[in-house]
Parts: structure tokens; sequence; C-alpha cells
């Protein structure tokens, strides 16, 4: 495709050097440049892309897409700076032959040119994008389940991996870059998908990752003060604004009408809405759930009114959150024409990879892990266990390093208040002291008087809540959910929250299996004394201590 085809699908102030080049392909990475890319320089958190504009050149780019706020004009010449380096345009341009593209929104760029060099795949899909502050994760799963189960191929783009019709792809973000992004989506037109259901965060919205998508179902689930800081929303203000631009992007929204905000996420919506709800008439309401705990699992029962009728439901899910995500999905369900049964049997066989996610060890108690890793998803998933009224509520969290401080100490706070127990221990310490993490998380707890440990090591740190389990306990690993590894010092170590209950119980049989044998090896020696057994082989005449 020559670049001034695609130069059709943006807004450009010119043009220096030959339009007319053949591109290869679309990139915003360096390092993956090869002849005849088209490099886009955006700027990250940690890096402007600008600074690696020779780098790409030299590795053959044969178009740049800048920003034109980082041109200076000396003269008649155009110069930008690239990792200090000076770099005259007119210069670049005669010695490599490279077309410089100067645009006003580089982010923009790169998501309408991929978008064009992808062949706008969106449009061959049935498009639906969920945000919210909690719970996008599993309502994806939920509508996805649901639209699997009345015979969709359906395609997945979110926190835990891709799905593209054919293969799981690992998740770097959310919301992909844009780039990758239209990638995926081609490849579910390719593989046979006829629609996608995409998390949408409000860092995608706000970096223009989504920017050239018409979504068919935009979906608003909650909003609270998070995300908030260096590197992430300046204020509540831009978050909540940020998280309303897909409501001018979408034909149908459907909104949590019980969340306090969202009138305000509707301001200068474009789109027709529908409505969920458990306290206001809706098109899609619920009963008060009942919640169970049985057989070493937890989940809720309710009945929902929808346009297809009455429907009982029944989710492996606690809570009343996933209640709440489970009307979202019934509500996007409804625009494919799903049955009722289809949408019953869709929810109830949903399991979603780290949220509340039933580890299955033990029939007498319950081990779940979960991702909540701030104070809020902490406290709403503490009180939510807290209706099961188990025997005992323990937690077993970390804190991820280089965040927020008053996360620590709030996370201390609501652990010291609502469990019976907490082990403190490592999440994603990155480039700082764990021990240091779990200080400030330490300062948070002490306060409330709530009993606790600190064991570092997350791999003993659940060992320890393994051995010490009892009947009736709902103990939750939180933190990591579905992640695979721990970063460490900007290294990624593999671990995995499930591969360490799973060897913690392993380990705990093994135990208890070779106290068993040392006890029968006893019992032998002293029935060879002449201490009778009975004809079950069980010790008789004596009263055996549990093992």
């Amino acid at each position: 495709m020559q670049l001034k085809e695609l130069l059709q699908a943006i807004t450009y102030e010119c043009v220096q050097g030959d339009a007319g080049r053949f591109i290869a392909d679309i990139c915003y990475d360096s390092n993956k440049v090869r002849k005849g890319s088209l490099f886009v320089c955006i700027k990250g958190q940690r890096a402007n892309g600008h600074d690696y504009l020779l780098s790409a050149v030299r590795r053959g780019a044969a178009a740049v897409a800048v920003d034109v706020s980082e041109i200076i004009c000396l003269g008649k010449k155009r110069v930008l700076y690239a990792g200090g380096e000076k770099i005259v345009i007119e210069q670049c341009e005669r010695e490599y032959g490279v077309a410089f593209v100067f645009v006003r929104d580089t982010r923009l760029a790169l998501a309408q040119l991929s978008a064009a060099w992808f062949g706008h795949p969106a449009e061959k899909l049935r498009m639906v994008g969920i945000t919210g502050t909690k719970g996008k994760t599993t309502t994806a799963f939920m509508a996805a389940s649901i639209l699997a189960e009345a015979g969709h191929r359906v395609g997945m783009i979110g926190t835990v991996f891709i799905w593209d019709g054919r293969k799981r792809i690992p998740a770097s973000h959310t919301t992909p870059e844009s780039c990758d992004l239209q990638r995926y989506l081609a490849q579910m037109v390719e593989n046979g998908c006829d629609c996608c259901v995409m998390e949408v965060s409000s860092q995608g919205l706000k970096m223009q990752r989504v920017a050239g998508i018409f979504f068919d179902i935009g979906v608003f689930l909650n909003i609270e003060p998070d995300h908030i800081g260096a590197g992430e929303h300046a204020s509540f203000s831009e978050y909540l604004c940020c998280k309303a631009k897909l409501f001018s992007q979408c034909s149908v929204g459907i909104v949590n009408a019980d969340d306090l905000h969202a009138g305000r996420i509707l301001r200068g919506h474009t789109c027709s809405v529908k409505a969920f709800s458990m306290r206001y008439p809706a098109q899609v309401t619920a009963e008060p759930p009942e919640f169970f705990m049985e057989g070493g699992s937890l989940g809720s029962r309710f009945t929902v009114w929808c346009g297809a009728g009455r429907l009982c439901v029944r989710l492996c899910l606690p809570g009343v959150f996933n209640v709440y995500n489970a009307l979202a999905a019934v509500a996007v369900a409804e625009h494919f024409f799903v049955t009722p049964g289809q949408i019953c049997r869709g929810l109830e066989r949903t399991v979603v990879p780290g949220r509340c996610e039933n580890t299955g060890i033990s029939e007498k108690y319950v081990f779940l892990i979960d991702y909540a890793h701030n104070e809020m998803s902490l406290k709403n998933l503490l009180e939510t266990l807290r209706v099961f009224s188990p025997s005992r509520l323990v937690v077993i969290f970390g804190c991820g390093g280089n965040r927020s401080l008053l996360r620590r100490t709030r996370m201390g706070e609501m652990a010291g208040h609502l469990a019976d127990f907490s082990v403190l221990t490592s999440d994603n310490p990155r480039w700082e002291d764990p021990d240091k993490i779990i200080d400030d998380i330490e300062s948070g707890i002490r306060g409330t008087g709530g009993a606790y440990v600190r064991i570092p090591d997350r791999a003993e740190a659940v060992r320890y809540a393994v051995e010490r389990a009892a009947e009736g306990d709902i103990i939750v690993l939180a933190g990591k959910g579905h992640e695979d590894y721990q970063e460490i010092c900007g290294v990624k170590y593999p671990m995995q929250d499930q591969a360490l209950v799973a060897d913690a119980a392993g380990r705990l049989a093994e135990k208890r299996a070779g106290r068993m044998s040392t006890v029968r090896t006893a019992e032998s020696e002293r029935d060879n004394g002449g201490i009778r057994k009975s004809d079950s082989g069980y010790l008789t005449g004596q009263t055996r201590q549990d093992i």
C-alpha cells in the first residue's frame, strides 16, 4: 500500500518527501521497524517515540509520522531533537529517503492509520465495549459465555488475555495499543468471529487506542475514585470524562442506573440508552439475590426481569457486584436475540480466571483467588465474603511497588477492619524493597487491632494459610489474580497464584500422608507386641489421636 493511500484515513499538516512510497507495515516500536515500515512516534508514560526516530530511520523505515509540537522551525529549516540529537528534517529526508508526515496527534493518527491498514476489521464484527472501574473482566466473560452458548463465534480482548477465535494471546494492557488492537480484530475476522467483546479502559479511551472504532454496544458498569495520580488521570473529573467518551462512540449505551455518576457519564452522549438496575425501574432488573456456600464453593441465585421475560439465574460467583455484572451481560445478550435458556446456561457456566476464582482444593473450606489490588476492590471483596458468615475470613495480600503509599496503608486498614486474619506478603515489588512495602501496609493494619502475620515470600504465605485452614473458613489470595509473573527489579519471574495454592495443597496432603504412614507403622509395631487388631485393620482397645 502506498503512503498516500493510507494518508486518506487521517488529517495531517503536510508531508515532507515522497508520498508515493510503498509501506510494508505500521509500527510504533522502533525495535520492530523493518524495511518499508511506517513508524509512528507516540509519547508514552516512560518514553517518547520521537527519541527513537533516528533508530527507526536507520532500520529502514520508509516513512515517519511525527507530532508538529515536537518540531522547531529555524529559519527555513525544520528541526527535531531526538534523544538529545539534532535532526534536520530536510537533510534526514534526503540522506535516508524517508518521508515525514506531520500530524497534530500521533496517537490518533496511529489508530486511524492502523484501522485503514488492516481493512477496518471492527466494521466486520459486532463490537461490544465495556468500561467501568470494577467488573469489566467478569462482565466480558459473562457476555462472551452467553453469546458462545447461543452459537456465536466470539473474540475477546481484555485484562486476562486476548482470544482471536483460535488461540489465547497474552495481554499487556487491558486495552491494547491501537495498532495491536486492530491486528487482533483482523485476526478475529480471519478466524471466523462474528463479534468481539472487549474491555475498554479509561486509559484506552484517553490515549486514543479505540479511536476509529464505532461500537455497536457500549456498557458502563460503575465509577469510583481510582487510577488517579502520576501516569494515570489528573483528577476524578478527567477520569470520568475519559470513560464518558465511549458513549459518543457507540450505537447503544447500556448503563448502570444505580451508579451515582451515571448521569454525568451520559452527558453529551450520542447513543440510544438502555438501563439496568436493582433499585429503580429499568429495562433489565433483578430481585435481591440469595447467596450460598456449599461443598467448598460460593455462589448466588436470583431472578432477572428483562425483555425475554423472567429468568432464574444461578452464578458460581459471589457478591451483589456480580449480580450487576450479570445484568449488564443480559442487557448485551438481548441485542443478539439469544433465548432465556442460553442466557441462564451461559451465566452459570461463566468462570473468570483470577476473579473470585475457586481453587477447589477442599470441600470443607473455600480458597479463592482474586485480582483485588487496591483499597476499594479489597473492601468490596471482603464485604462480599462476609455475607457468607464464614468461621474465619482470612486474606493474603501485598501491594505493588512504585505505586501510591496511601493505597498500601488503606489496604492494610481495610484488611484489619474486615478480615479475621491477614497474611501480609509480596505482590509485584517492582523496583522497591518488598519489606518496605509490607511496612507501609502494616502501618495501616496496626491501628485497627486486626490480627496479622508478615510472610514476604508469597509461596510460603500461601502454605501458611493452607496448613492452618479449618472447616467453614473462607481464604482469599488477593492482588494478582490471573497474572502469571512476579515483577522484581524490572524482571517478570514466572509465578501464578493458582500454582502456588495447588502446590501448598499437594505438600499438605503429602505431609498428612506421611503422618498417616508413621502412625500406621507404629500401630503395626504395637500389634506385633500383642495388641489385637479388628477385622477392619484399625486398632481396637485404644483411642487413636487425630492425624
